[in-house]
């Protein structure tokens, strides 16, 4: 049930569904309003990586810890492509309701899934000091860079529901891409520059900083559309992406992955970039896979429970079983939480509200950062 973090990788730790991405809709619909432009494959491209990780957490797939991360990574690119193209046409007037944007979609369903996670914890676990470390650093949005210190089996021995609450790393990576991301893009003059982000790319990537290299190609890959079209469509450049990704396959699974993970992952997503119309069952399917990889653990944990008490069916049942049930269980969370978000959301938009929004985001990081270098110095 951990979720994949550094210390868990051949190579290095997200969470999520997760995811993240944040997982950002296949419709990159941009915070003022811009005309969209469909990807209908990412919609089963997200439904399919969450399905991964879910699957992985479930024992039904081997190595699980790395191609749970390979699929995080995916899920990264393709936040720095569809966010990174929101900003490029987003102005410092339009900000306050991209923070709005990304906060609603984000946050509500995210601290349900964290409230639902914790509360089920304080019934089962004892609620010491390290577990209210482990939920200030979900709550500030800075799991990836303190719960797993100062010693990650240690972390893991102690976190909520077993290691469970593991699960959010990878939220934590989005959110501080969603916050840095509008810093170098819309107030820096060279912000929307290939060459900057080739740069911010590079640094990254040699520090292996594998997490937000990802992003980071992302955005450089959406700087090049933004400069030069639809490349990533040419037949030669398509076939370039082909072979990058079947040269990084063998080395994912090398003391190599954190230097390959970040090519195979844009790979993906510019394969997978080809407008069009979204179906109405991949559209429903796309839009499950942020609740799913937020709260499939819900599914496995009930069934898991349930099977140690009955013990009548096998192990692979017992992981097909969970990934239907987390694949209900993300479909439920939608209807109830995310769906009624996004339709209602405009109602309370005012650009105060986003301003505000942006505040509380900024303070959140910083204080989970001051207060983690407080706590684990």
């Amino acid at each position: 049930m951990n979720q994949l973090s550094p210390s868990h990788r051949a190579v290095q730790d997200t969470s999520s569904p997760n995811t993240a991405s944040s997982l950002p809709s296949s419709r990159a619909n941009d915070a003022a309003g811009v005309t969209s432009i469909e990807y209908p494959a990412f919609d089963w491209l997200r439904f399919i990586l969450a399905s991964v990780v879910a699957l992985g957490h479930v024992g039904l797939i081997s190595h699980s810890e790395i191609t749970g991360n390979l699929a995080v990574q995916v899920f990264f690119s393709l936040s720095g492509w569809l966010i990174g193209g929101i900003l490029m046409k987003t102005g410092l007037a339009q900000l306050p309701r991209f923070f709005f944007n990304r906060a609603t979609r984000i946050w509500i369903p995210y601290f349900f899934a964290v409230g639902a996670l914790y509360s089920l914890s304080a019934l089962r676990d004892p609620v010491t000091a390290r577990w209210l470390q482990f939920l200030f650093f979900d709550a500030t949005f800075t799991h990836n860079w303190f719960s797993l210190r100062p010693n990650a089996a240690e972390a893991l021995a102690h976190m909520p529901l077993k290691g469970t609450g593991n699960g959010f790393w990878s939220i934590s990576v989005e959110e501080q891409f969603y916050l840095v991301a509008p810093l170098i893009i819309v107030f820096m003059r060279f912000g929307r520059n290939p060459i900057l982000w080739a740069l911010i790319f590079s640094a990254l990537w040699g520090a292996q900083l594998v997490d937000f290299a990802s992003i980071s190609l992302g955005v450089l890959a959406t700087t090049l559309r933004n400069s030069y079209g639809d490349i990533h469509l040419r037949p030669r450049f398509v076939a370039t992406l082909v072979c990058l990704a079947l040269v990084s396959l063998p080395i994912l699974g090398t003391h190599l992955y954190s230097f390959a993970a970040p090519f195979f992952a844009i790979s993906i997503v510019l394969l997978c970039a080809r407008p069009g119309h979204r179906t109405a069952v991949g559209m429903f399917a796309g839009a499950i896979s942020y609740p799913m990889y937020l709260n499939h653990w819900m599914a496995s944990f009930a069934i898991n429970g349930l099977t140690k008490r009955v013990d009548l069916l096998p192990h692979a049942m017992v992981g097909l079983t969970s990934y239907a049930g987390a694949t209900l269980v993300g479909s439920i969370a939608y209807l109830l939480i995310d769906r009624n978000v996004l339709k209602h959301r405009n109602e309370y938009y005012s650009p105060r509200v986003g301003k505000v929004s942006a505040g509380l985001a900024y303070t959140l990081v910083l204080l989970g950062v001051t207060g983690g270098l407080l706590l684990l110095r």
